[in-house]
């Protein structure tokens, strides 16, 4: 039999080794969660106002191509109502132009509520894209999300529908700190 090589049997490592890099991936995954936290708290108004934009953008395209009223707003037993912005958002076709879910009437799309913890709001209880892609009536207003974090600090993002359908986003100082 040929000798073996001792070179051959140190390939592995060893469980002291193993622990001590094990103990190094835990610490810094701990010192990262904080900081992952706080980015996922500053990006939540971002993405949630950016879905309810190309929802938008996807109702008054729909408004253009059908030729049809469409409206995108909360709904409580398939009303409009003002103070649900929040909630799930449904986009649906409004023959006439009622802002009620009616039996005859499709739904184009619903958007998932906000996270729990946060504040959306918008001054009108509707918004209704006519069919020449502009927004019935004088309905253009500003969408304020305010997201808080597990202190209750506030991080918050407005978004301005103009009478043309068009949205802009830019920070806003209207979120007050929760205590």
């Amino acid at each position: 039999m040929a000798a073996r090589n001792s070179t051959y049997f140190n390939r592995g490592l060893t469980l002291i080794e193993l622990l001590i890099t094990l103990s190094l991936i835990v610490i810094l995954s701990l010192l990262a969660v904080p900081s992952f936290n706080s980015m996922l708290h500053k990006n939540r108004p971002e993405v949630a106002l950016k879905q309810i934009k190309r929802q938008i953008v996807l109702s008054r395209s729909y408004a253009i191509t059908h030729d049809k009223y469409i409206s995108l707003c909360g709904l409580v037993q398939r009303k409009c109502h003002k103070d649900l912005w929040g909630e799930s958002l449904t986009s649906f076709i409004d023959t006439n132009k009622n802002h009620v879910l009616d039996a005859d009437e499709k739904i184009l799309h619903v958007i998932e509520r906000i996270n729990i913890q946060d504040e959306l709001s918008y001054p009108r209880h509707a918004i209704t894209f006519k069919p020449d892609g502009s927004l019935k009536g004088l309905a253009n207003g500003t969408f304020v999300y305010c997201a808080f974090d597990m202190k209750g600090k506030p991080t918050g993002l407005e978004m301005s529908i103009s009478n043309a359908g068009r949205a802009r986003m830019r920070d806003t100082q209207q979120c007050k700190e929760r205590i």
